[in-house]
């Protein structure tokens, strides 16, 4: 089995994050900030798209700015300019679906196209992206307005009117927050601080408590989102009332553009919900994993290494509440090789049904811990002697031989065991089970021993 393309970690989720900010900036006041005319500032969700995640990033991204805008085009009441956006309204099918649809989509490939490109010259990256991103949106200008010279002629859009649009106010105000936007967002990407929250993200994304935490979040959007619409039906309600209380009859096509704006808002209040929900929840991940740092591995469930190395510590101090105490040493063979063949999140599977199954054999027995990576350790205090032992460890590596990589290829496991004996400090235990670990691996892996005096 080839080894499965790993797309960036979380690309789903930054994805749905940058398609949520096109909806928030399509269907509010923020995407028409600039003051001086209806210049738009939704193409930079596009443009950051294409910056992080390439080419299909800029054209989905692309294909959402086109999406609503023909949305907000095809309302009653918008601009002569506005409307030749709408395939429903201009005079020009066709040349409506290529400027607001397909000239969208070839700038998100454009904008993508220009990032590769330049991906690895050895620039200032705030340089880097200021130029490209300027450039980018000049290129979404030119793909624009041209053709809609061509499409609709009465529009009057010659040579000397995009030169007029290119060095205009609204052109310089659209470059200042473009520029500023893309440089703030590299630099928070670069924050040590959010790398660490993605790290910590990463590695607890299959726990149960992440999960737990991801539907208590689902709830929480949920609720949100419920009070905004219950808010936004009372508003409704009351407009009604109001206007039937003044006499006024509303038309037709003045009730439907009311409810196409309410249909607006909703989308709106879902996108800010869904980017309010992702960051609480991420939020908390990190704060518990904090909380919880010192006892309990997130990804696992396991107690942490700091965690393992403290109870060994008190097992040694303490060695008639812990009279017959065996150390063990756990380590999955060829991990590396799993990751390179099967993929991370292949490789995530066998780590949390390694710690499954050491639960499953040991965890009534003492402490079962991971002490990072693909490596993990356990103290049996209490109940099992070294033959009990033994059967266990065979009966944990037939069950770690189940978990299925999708071909005959079986996991398997070395295994180094101490007796705590007379030793004066938690390291000199782990160095006995850490060495009989090393001989495990090089007589062929797949096995156990113990260690023995000499």
């Amino acid at each position: 089995m080839g080894k499965i393309q790993e797309r960036p970690l979380f690309y789903g989720h930054k994805i749905s994050l940058l398609v949520a900010i096109e909806f928030v900036l399509a269907f509010s006041g923020l995407g028409y900030f600039i003051p001086y005319g209806s210049a738009t500032i939704m193409y930079i969700p596009v443009i950051a798209a294409a910056y992080f995640y390439g080419i299909k990033a800029g054209v989905l991204l692309g294909a959402i700015f086109g999406i609503t805008s023909i949305w907000k085009a095809s309302m009653a009441g918008v601009s002569s300019f506005d409307l030749m956006f709408s395939p429903f309204f201009s005079t020009s099918i066709a040349g409506s679906l290529y400027i607001a649809l397909g000239a969208r989509i070839l700038f998100g490939f454009a904008a993508g196209v220009l990032f590769a490109l330049f991906k690895n010259v050895k620039i200032n990256e705030y340089v880097k992206v200021t130029v490209l991103s300027i450039t980018a949106h000049l290129v979404h200008t030119f793909l624009v307005l041209i053709p809609m010279g061509y499409f609709f002629p009465d529009a009057h859009i010659d040579k000397k009117y995009i030169a007029g649009s290119i060095f205009s106010i609204n052109e310089m105000l659209q470059i200042i927050l473009l520029t500023v936007s893309m440089c703030a967002t590299v630099y928070i990407s670069k924050n040590k601080r959010l790398a660490e929250i993605e790290k910590i993200l990463d590695e607890g994304r299959q726990s149960y408590y992440t999960k737990r935490l991801k539907i208590e979040g689902a709830f929480f959007v949920l609720f949100l989102f419920l009070v905004i619409l219950a808010l936004m039906v009372h508003l409704h309600d009351m407009i009604i009332i109001v206007v039937n209380a003044a006499d006024i009859e509303l038309p037709f096509e003045a009730r439907i553009m009311f409810i196409n704006l309410q249909i607006q808002f909703l989308v709106g209040v879902a996108a800010i919900s869904h980017i309010i929900g992702v960051f609480v929840t991420s939020y908390r991940v990190y704060s518990v994993y904090h909380i919880n740092n010192a006892d309990k591995d997130l990804m696992t469930g396991l107690y942490s290494k700091t965690t393992a190395v403290d109870y060994g510590a008190t097992v040694i101090n303490n060695k008639k509440d812990f009279p017959d105490t065996y150390f063990m040493m756990i380590d999955i063979d060829n991990f590396k090789g799993i990751n390179d063949t099967y993929g991370h999140l292949m490789g995530d599977k066998v780590i949390i049904n390694i710690a499954r199954f050491l639960e499953k054999h040991f965890g009534a027995y003492g402490l079962v811990s991971r002490f990072g990576g693909d490596e993990f350790a356990v103290f049996v205090t209490r109940s099992l002697n070294e033959n009990d032992i033994e059967i266990k460890i065979k009966e944990f590596q037939s069950d770690a031989a189940s978990i299925s990589l999708g071909d005959d290829r079986k996991v398997t496991c070395s295994i180094g065991v101490c007796h705590v004996d007379n030793e004066k400090k938690f390291d000199e235990v782990y160095k006995k089970a850490d060495e009989m670990l090393y001989l495990v691996k090089s007589a062929g892996r797949n096995g156990y021993r113990f260690y023995k005096k000499m």
